[in-house]
């Protein structure tokens, strides 16, 4: 496996560009491998997110469904979240951007383990004399510091918030004994989806400013094929998971 593959497996499988530019520092990855896997995971995630709400309609009948459904097919966070809007949007279903999102984000965790064992398995290789670097192996707790998204821990941080909230709210009258129920909702409104669509707009253009084409030239058609394999499997994968959960 070329070390192209890495940022390009990493951006399918767990979150898009986000986990592209996690692991790419981590491997030392050149700025040409980071951008082909930016491209892929950018044209093909776009491509989901434009056609998949329309599949999703045509093949399932369920919010859940259709929520898990693009939130495992589609590559980048934004992308995930763009499609699950659209398809809200078209259809009336609020619950399927809240499901979609959950799914995603659910994903999106799996890089607070995969990019510090990407990272201490590089420096081990370096140490070892198998690359022609040298590297001091770094303790798995500073990878994890290094290299955690921001935004997983902010999913987390507002996850326990919410439930947080919730539970108090539901107990003692009161989300965090000061605030009332209208009140606490308007909070949730303004936080989940107020904020939510120009901030999608900027994570969006952000995608775009990420991908350099100067960097693609005299790449080839292999990289391409390779993430068109890719997309199609985990399209695949989120089709069927959809069902199955679909049938339960």
């Amino acid at each position: 496996m070329f070390v192209c593959d890495t940022p390009a497996v990493a951006g399918t499988s767990i979150c898009g560009v986000t986990a592209i530019s996690a692991v790419s520092p981590a491997i030392k990855a050149s700025p040409q491998e980071t951008s082909v896997a930016v491209a892929n995971v950018v044209a093909f995630g776009t491509l989901g997110m434009l056609t998949y709400p329309y599949l999703a309609h045509a093949i399932f009948s369920s919010s859940q469904s259709i929520g898990v459904f693009l939130g495992l097919a589609v590559h980048d966070t934004s992308q995930v979240l763009g499609s699950a809007l659209t398809y809200s949007t078209l259809y009336g279903a609020e619950d399927v951007l809240k499901i979609a999102a959950v799914t995603k984000l659910t994903r999106n965790v799996c890089l607070a383990g995969v990019v510090p064992y990407m990272s201490y398995k590089h420096a081990e290789k370096a140490i070892a004399g198998d690359i022609g670097t040298v590297a001091v192996k770094p303790t798995a707790i500073e990878l994890v510091y290094k290299y955690t998204p921001g935004f997983v821990a902010g999913f987390i941080a507002m996850a326990c918030m919410r439930s947080t909230g919730d539970y108090s709210l539901d107990t003692y009258g009161a989300a965090f004994g000061c605030l009332s129920p209208d009140q606490w909702k308007q909070t949730t409104t303004m936080i989940g989806s107020t904020l939510s669509q120009p901030l999608l707009t900027t994570a969006m253009a952000g995608v775009g400013l990420t991908t350099s084409l100067s960097a693609l030239k005299g790449v080839g058609y292999k990289p391409f094929a390779v993430g068109f394999t890719g997309a199609t499997t985990v399209g695949l994968v989120g089709l069927t998971s959809a069902l199955v959960l679909g049938v339960i």
